[in-house]
């Protein structure tokens, strides 16, 4: 599934950007900030290392599975990078899935309106996802 060029770095961007490997044809950038830095702040739990990616032009699958492993390992705390696309556009939802994210919630921002997409680091899908699992001390 090829996704279409309608993605672009929001207004104002405060992150980091980078060229990178794009589709035939085309060129991408993918950018990197700390989710609560954005206009997602206030649409979910954001963690204080939570990152969100922004997609600008036509980057390979690859180019992106790449670019966010290396932001998980260049913060260790890290517990996700959140990717927001246009709500309900089912090329670009695929297209987010072939490269590694998981839907996960749509929501509402004063921009716009977003389902998040998600990858996590390893040890934050080990842990227990039932109370009855949560270790605790006695």
């Amino acid at each position: 599934m090829s996704k279409p060029s309608m993605m672009s770095v929001p207004a104002g961007w405060r992150g980091e950007l980078r060229e990178v490997q794009a589709e035939i044809g085309s060129s991408a950038r993918l950018g990197i900030r700390y989710a609560r830095s954005g206009d997602l702040v206030d649409a979910y739990p954001a963690g204080t290392h939570d990152l969100e990616l922004a997609v600008d032009g036509r980057p390979t699958e690859q180019a992106v599975r790449d670019f966010v492993s290396e932001a998980l390992t260049a913060d260790p705390l890290s517990r996700r990078v959140v990717l927001p696309v246009p709500e309900r556009d089912l090329d670009i939802l695929g297209w987010a899935e072939n490269a590694g994210f998981r839907f996960v919630v749509s929501v509402e921002t004063r921009v716009g309106e977003y389902s998040l997409l998600v990858v996590e680091p390893d040890w934050v899908i080990a842990q227990p996802q039932a109370l009855e699992d949560i270790p605790v001390k006695e």
